[in-house]
C-alpha cells in the first residue's frame, strides 16, 4: 500500500518505507498528537532494556513501524505491506470484543454431563450473575465495578450509623432523631466520589 498525506489507512500495515510519515491515531490509542512512523523495529519492552521480539510484548501505541486501519495520514508519505484486514485489524479486534458474548464456565445445569450437584451449582452461579448485573457488581468496566462496590460499602456504613443513632436514643425515633440519623448517613459520602 502506498500512503500519502490525507489518506485513511485501509488495513494494518507494516511500514518498510517512511518519508516524514505521521499518522493521527487518536481514535485508536488516544494519542493527542500525530505519531511519527519509522521502518526500524527496535522497540524496547516496557520496564526493561531488552528489545521486543514479538508484537505481544509491546502495546499498539508503541509500535512505530505499524500503521493501523482507520487512522489518517497527517503528513508525509510511505509504503507498507498489509498484514491484517477486516476483523483481524486492531480496530476489528476492538469491535469483536464489544459484540462477542462469552459464556462463563460452570453455569451449565446438565447433571448428566457434570454430576448430580451441577444443577444446584449452576443455578447458584446464574443467580449470582443476575443479582450482580442488577447491582452493577459483575457488569461494566473495572472502574464502574469498583465504584459500585464502594457505593454499597458506604451505603452499609450509613445504615449502620443510622442504627447506632437510633440505638443511642433507645429506638425512640422522633423527627429530630431521624434527621440526625439521615444527616449522619449522608455525611459518610465523600463530596468528590463522582469525580
Amino acid at each position: 500500500m502506498i500512503l500519502k498525506t490525507g489518506d485513511t489507512v485501509p488495513a494494518d500495515l507494516r511500514m518498510f518505507e517512511a518519508m516524514n510519515l505521521n499518522c493521527d491515531e487518536k481514535s485508536l490509542t488516544g494519542e493527542s498528537e500525530p505519531v511519527e512512523k519509522i521502518t526500524e523495529n527496535n522497540i524496547l519492552v516496557a520496564g526493561s532494556d531488552k528489545l521486543a521480539t514479538s508484537e505481544e510484548e509491546v502495546g499498539i501505541g508503541d509500535r512505530f513501524n505499524m500503521a493501523y486501519s482507520t487512522t489518517t495520514v497527517t503528513k508525509g508519505r510511505g509504503r507498507g505491506i498489509v498484514i491484517f484486514t477486516g476483523m483481524e485489524t486492531e480496530v476489528g479486534k476492538i469491535a469483536t470484543s464489544t459484540t462477542k458474548k462469552n459464556r462463563k464456565a460452570g453455569r451449565s445445569m446438565n447433571y448428566k454431563k457434570y454430576g448430580k450437584a451441577q444443577p444446584v451449582k449452576g443455578l447458584a452461579r446464574r443467580t449470582y450473575d443476575i443479582v450482580g448485573k442488577f447491582l452493577g457488581l459483575t457488569e461494566g468496566t473495572p472502574l464502574q465495578r469498583k465504584l459500585s462496590k464502594v457505593a454499597y460499602i458506604l451505603f452499609g456504613c450509613a445504615v449502620l450509623l443510622a442504627i447506632i443513632v437510633f440505638g443511642v436514643n433507645r429506638f425512640n425515633v422522633t423527627d429530630e432523631v431521624a434527621i440526625y440519623a439521615i444527616s449522619t448517613g449522608i455525611a459518610i459520602i465523600p463530596e468528590s466520589l463522582i469525580a
